[in-house]
């Protein structure tokens, strides 16, 4: 009508269309219009499901881009490693001791004391740590006080590790009075591996199901055996990648070995007594002392020795890997 202002309706539009043709048929508009909303629903929900696939899609290619820039480099280095230094790779390279200060002969001396070394870094920081977890995930009250610790031992993992040298050479050359020998080294070692053994047992711990320890302390199973013979078992498999993945970080690190004496490679007696009474000698100072020395020694022989360091860090890696994989199947197992 003239004076009056309404919405105006293409009547061609195929929704309107099908409302006409209920009409037309002697049908009842209400029950059109209800068909129409449910149509008009379906299209919603359609173009909503559609955007979230897009979105998906896009998280799945960041997250596999970032893959991708994460492995690429670790390839990258293995394979330079390994096209350099496997041409200096022999039985003579890995089980003969030096000659002519390592320019001939092998590095076998400084393979069995890192090995020694790497055994004591287990013996001292393994049992600390996990003891450490039980108690902070296990018996501690919740509050500020367990907050203020966890906090404090997270950032410890991330203290560089010539604070920890320098920490170990003060306390024990000034404080204990103790010689150079490999066991510091494998002390100060341990100290720094503690922190990443204490964070990943605990949140191995914590991970387990509320379920199982009160279903033990149900049945009248003391708190201690709960702990020890329920909930430690089912935490293995975080436990032990935890402590291997933090015992191969120790087997790459210098500047503590440095700090506290270690030494290049010479022939020595490779008894258990060497822990006690030799100088450190490990691969990663090996390594850093042959590529600062200036004294010629070729290049195919250090990278040699980073191949040999390479090898031992990945076995551990592939260790902690394989433990856990087996570790969980037999869980499964049993379970079944």
């Amino acid at each position: 009508m003239p004076g009056e202002t309404g919405l105006v309706y293409d009547r061609s539009h195929p929704v309107l269309a099908y409302v006409r043709d209920y009409v037309d048929c002697g049908r009842d508009p209400g029950t059109a219009a209800k068909e129409v909303r449910q149509v008009t629903a379906l299209t919603v929900r359609s173009s909503r499901n559609q955007r979230l696939d897009w979105l998906q899609k896009f998280v799945f290619s960041l997250t596999f881009l970032a893959t991708v820039v994460v492995c690429v480099p670790v390839a990258v280095v293995s394979v330079y490693v390994i096209s350099h230094g496997a041409s200096a790779i022999s039985w003579e390279f890995l089980f003969s001791g030096p000659a002519r200060a390592g320019r001939e002969g092998g590095f076998f001396p400084v393979i069995v004391l890192t090995m020694y070394a790497l055994l004591l870094v287990m013996l001292f920081a393994v049992p600390v740590g996990v003891l450490c977890s039980i108690y902070l995930a296990e018996y501690a009250q919740p509050g500020r006080l367990l907050r203020l610790i966890n906090l404090t031992i997270i950032n410890l993992a991330g203290v560089p590790s010539i604070v920890y040298g320098l920490f170990g050479a003060a306390l024990f050359f000034d404080v204990i009075h103790t010689k150079q020998a490999l066991w510091v080294a494998s002390a100060t070692l341990a100290m720094q591996a503690l922190a990443i053994i204490i964070t990943s047992s605990r949140e191995a711990l914590l991970s387990i199901t509320p379920g199982i320890r009160e279903g033990s302390l149900a049945l009248g199973v003391s708190k201690l055996r709960t702990t020890f013979f329920i909930a430690l078992p089912e935490a293995f498999p975080g436990i032990i990648t935890g402590s291997l993945l933090a015992v191969s970080r120790a087997a790459g690190e210098t500047a503590p070995i440095l700090i506290v004496g270690a030494i290049a490679a010479t022939n020595v007696p490779l008894s258990p007594a060497a822990i006690v009474n030799d100088r450190p000698q490990m691969l990663s100072y090996e390594l850093y002392y042959r590529i600062t020395e200036g004294l010629g020694l070729a290049d195919e022989r250090k990278w040699g020795l980073a191949l040999v360091l390479l090898g031992i860090v990945l076995v551990l890696n592939v260790s902690a890997l394989l433990l856990r994989i087996k570790i969980q199947s037999r869980g499964f197992e049993k379970r079944n």
